[in-house]
């Protein structure tokens, strides 16, 4: 994992997200592929709420799109990928992060997610 961007942030609204490319980067991965693992799958990830899909520049200066997971919608994720040694590690990295970001949480802050939710 890049160690200039966390694996799960807290959003403008108080959602805990983490981003397909950290998901990529984390289980070696394809960005490309993991996007169309979301958008072939849309219906399924906006059952937990709707994807939010943000671009930036990449190291060479061209855009690239990206989607914005909550946990449930990281989790359904990783569950369309195939178990091997890295995924799995990389499951448990994930996991581990959300529920630390949580643990770490203000009072206010947890509310503010638990509103969300």
């Amino acid at each position: 994992m890049n160690l200039t961007e966390q694996l799960v942030t807290l959003h403008n609204d108080g959602q805990a997200v983490t981003t397909s490319l950290a998901i990529a980067e984390g289980t070696k991965v394809q960005h490309k592929n993991v996007m169309e693992l979301v958008k072939n799958n849309l219906e399924d990830f906006e059952a937990f709420g709707e994807v939010a899909f943000q671009t930036r520049l990449n190291k060479q200066g061209s855009p690239t799109e990206y989607a914005l997971l909550t946990e449930p919608q990281a989790t359904l994720l990783l569950t369309f990928m195939r178990n091997s040694e890295i995924v799995k590690r990389f499951k448990v990295a994930l996991v581990k992060a959300f529920y630390e970001l949580r643990k770490n949480l203000s009072p206010a802050e947890q509310l503010l997610m638990q509103a969300q939710r």
